[in-house]
């Protein structure tokens, strides 16, 4: 410490602080170091600064010498500094009174409201008490509901009064205000406290009606204070996303480049704020696509009809209706899940009547299948030579990784990257920008910008590496759209998509492989096996080696499935392989490098189990 004292001549020992704690002056003049460059003067605060065992200031103790020593500030005189902390005084009487005398105003005013409303007796009085409260507490969502519900429908019966908007608080209940003094509550509330989620709801129901520019400015108004109003972004795309438009996006063009405007000036204001990102995403995005038909698949041997579709949908009771015919009767037999659960799926099979699997009869089938929030319908033939047949969307590149962007105009996708190319040479760590040039690599063309897509998630994680997780899964997406994009046809209707060693955590998109014979998915980070591969009734050949996989509970049956690799997992009791008894065709099963395999009863167990499947433990 005195050579700390000796450096820093400004320094002093704080009074009643001991001798390892020392303070330093508030304000601290320019600082030197041998050379030309010269540091700014630096405010350090209103009160000394400690400089302990286990606290300093941040300042080298190489720093260069104080070119002046200004005197220590003193301390207010109603603060007291203990034990090197600024203690406040606490309020005094008349405060506490005070605030006593608020609290209960509030809780009879919150008492009384909710007597009303149990009554039903929604009317004037009721709220000028919603107002009173809002004003005490502008965080109160039971508030804000009843007053909108005890608004009258037309705004025009809507009598005036001093203090139904809140200006004071608890005030005897006068007459109820106009509609344009709700707006001028909330933008008072929103004045003091621009992120009221309460205040922004209920404008937006006030302005539902109201000429959209007007709200638009408004929100323009806040934004041009702070860009990371994020509720001041949402109510701006509330407003613009319902409105018919003639451009991309659902805008018309004109007011699409106005908004692209005023998000490259937030990005290049704060290229680390979110909300700006969010915004131009959802700018360029669409409604999530309904639910449609894929793929329809047929197989005479396994006597069974499955129906893909590109979101899980549910099938059954109250949902929309799937039906399918055969030969123009319809199939009587009731759908089930491809994934075994009583849940929404991408695939539903339907079992085909006995006798039509050979060798009973082989004649010829024609399937037409309807779905009835899709007035199009499917049809597939099966020959009497044919033991499988199908129909299959042709895939749409630009849906695979980003199904909701609304932007036709490959014009506008290409400006924005390039913007999001500008800014980070500028901010390389900008964790929006990465994703959204990520989003828009993969609309334009994923299989030209493979390269720079997974370069691009790569230094997003490690920019965000509190969410690793989700960017691994962004990743796991990307390598899987390429990957379909890339399978490859082999003799005999073989389809193998490969995806090995992209450091995968999951396996999406696998409703657009529901043709796939072969997968190899080795060398990955599948902690296990969806059941989302019940959906690949052709699925003969599964490569999973040296994943995480520790159990295959919840794989669905795989009728076709007659190999499976797992060498190298952390599988290390028989048990957990119990779903694969009720694969019929599976003949071969490497465990090799797995714990199991080092058991000693290992391979009795196993062949217990799936007596009919060869398992190789070395």
């Amino acid at each position: 410490m005195a050579e700390q004292a000796r450096r820093y001549p400004g320094m002093h020992r704080a009074r009643g602080t001991g001798n390892s704690v020392w303070a330093f002056p508030a304000a601290v003049g320019k600082w030197r170091r041998s050379g030309a460059s010269v540091y700014p003067s630096m405010h350090l605060g209103t009160a000394p600064l400690k400089i302990g065992p286990k606290r300093c200031l941040g300042v080298s103790q190489h720093a260069p010498r104080c070119r002046t020593r200004p005197a220590p500030l003193p301390c207010a005189s109603h603060n007291a500094l203990q034990h090197g902390r600024l203690k406040v005084r606490p309020p005094d009487a008349a405060r506490r009174r005070q605030r006593e005398e608020k609290l209960r105003l509030y809780r009879s005013a919150m008492a009384a409201l909710l007597e009303k409303e149990a009554r039903g007796e929604l009317d004037a009085e009721a709220l000028a008490l919603t107002g009173a409260v809002l004003a005490a507490n502008p965080d109160v969502g039971t508030c804000w509901n009843l007053r909108r519900r005890a608004l009258p429908p037309d705004p025009a019966d809507c009598p005036t009064g001093p203090g139904t908007t809140g200006a004071g608080c608890c005030a005897a209940p006068p007459r109820p205000p106009p509609a344009a003094d709700e707006r001028a509550l909330c933008q008072r509330l929103l004045a003091a406290d621009p992120r009221n989620f309460h205040a922004w709801e209920h404008r937006r129901a006030l302005a539902a009606e109201e000429d959209p520019e007007a709200e638009l400015a408004f929100a323009g108004e806040l934004l041009s204070r702070d860009f990371s109003n994020f509720s001041a972004w949402h109510h701006r795309g509330r407003l613009l996303g319902g409105g018919p438009g003639g451009g991309p996006g659902g805008l018309p063009p004109p007011r699409l480049r106005a908004e692209l405007e005023l998000v490259h000036s937030a990005v290049f204001t704060d290229p680390h704020d979110q909300s700006a990102w969010v915004y131009l995403r959802c700018l360029l995005s669409r409604a999530s696509p309904p639910p449609r038909i894929l793929c329809v698949y047929v197989n005479r041997e396994d006597a069974t009809l499955a129906v893909t579709f590109s979101r899980p949908v549910a099938v059954g009771g109250a949902a929309p209706a799937l039906t399918a015919t055969l030969n123009g009767s319809a199939l009587g037999g009731p759908w089930h899940s491809g994934e075994g659960r009583p849940r929404p799926a991408h695939t539903w099979l339907c079992d085909l009547p006995p006798e039509l699997a050979p060798p009973t009869s082989r004649p010829r089938l024609h399937f037409r299948v309807t779905w009835e929030p899709d007035p199009a319908h499917r049809e597939v033939t099966l020959l009497p030579d044919e033991n499988e047949a199908w129909w299959q969307e042709p895939i749409r590149a630009r849906e695979l990784f980003w199904p909701e962007v609304g932007v036709a105009e490959a014009g506008v996708l290409q400006a924005q990257a390039e913007t999001c190319r500008e800014l980070l040479e500028l901010e390389p760590r900008s964790r929006g920008c990465l994703l959204t040039l990520v989003l828009l690599l993969s609309a334009l063309d994923p299989l030209a910008h493979e390269d720079e897509t997974r370069r691009c998630l790569r230094d997003l994680q490690e920019a965000d590496p509190l969410r690793r997780g989700f960017v691994a899964d962004v990743a796991s997406r990307a390598a899987a759209a390429v990957g379909v994009l890339r399978a490859e046809a082999g003799p005999g209707g073989a389809l193998r998509l490969r995806l090995p060693g992209k450091a995968l955590t999951s396996l999406p998109l696998l409703e657009h492989a529901a043709l796939v014979t072969h997968l190899d998915v080795a060398g990955n980070r599948l902690g296990g096996l969806p059941p989302a591969l019940g959906g690949l009734q052709r699925l003969q050949v599964l490569d999973a080696s040296h994943n995480e996989v520790t159990t295959l509970r919840g794989l669905p049956p795989l009728p076709r499935l007659r190999e499976l690799r797992l060498d190298g997992n952390p599988i290390s009791h028989a048990s957990a392989l119990a779903p694969l008894a009720a694969c019929p065709r599976l003949a071969h099963l490497r465990l090799a490098e797995t714990p199991l395999a080092a058991a000693p009863e290992a391979a009795a167990h196993l062949a217990q189990l799936l007596p009919r499947t060869a398992v190789a433990l070395a």
